[in-house]
């Protein structure tokens, strides 16, 4: 077997390894997206668990104010009691829940941008993958043409 047989027969099996890594990353990167997405999906559920807890919270404290009013003598739907229970407890708690839902947006959202990062990153790996083996190829061809083993040039003369 001659020197330029060998050449190609090894330039056509970097080819092909070439486009198998490049597919391999694409599978790695599409693996990823998944699990960015299920991380979002986790961070977005225990951010709603820490709103459960803070409506939790809100109903003590709400109970605690309202358990409180008979001994006070005031009744429990008027004055400083619903002033106590509008403002050092409701409006806390508002916030509260927002912020709750704000963050399990925000964590979807953040994890299905890194899922799209990821599978694009997959899709530029393959591309890298077969654009490395034409490469391989192309650069293969042209050395055995330049030693005088190739064919005619079929490349349009202008």
């Amino acid at each position: 077997m001659s020197f330029m047989a060998v050449a190609a027969i090894s330039s056509g099996i970097s080819a092909m390894a070439q486009i198998r890594a490049g597919s391999l990353a694409k599978r790695q990167y599409e693996d990823k997206a998944r699990r960015e997405k299920l991380q979002a999906s986790i961070d977005a559920l225990n951010a709603k668990k820490r709103g459960v807890e803070a409506i939790r919270r809100t109903n003590a404290s709400l109970a605690s104010i309202i358990a409180g009013t008979p001994r006070t003598g005031v009744s429990p739907g008027i004055g400083t009691v619903a002033d106590r229970g509008i403002f050092l407890v409701m409006k806390p708690a508002a916030e509260d829940l927002r912020n709750v839902a704000f963050n399990a947006n925000m964590a979807l959202a953040g994890g299905v941008m890194r899922a799209e990062d990821a599978r694009l990153a997959g899709q530029q790996a393959q591309l890298q993958g077969f654009i490395g083996a034409m490469s391989t190829i192309g650069s293969t061809a042209m050395s055995m043409d330049s030693l005088g083993y190739g064919s005619e040039s079929v490349a349009p003369v202008i």
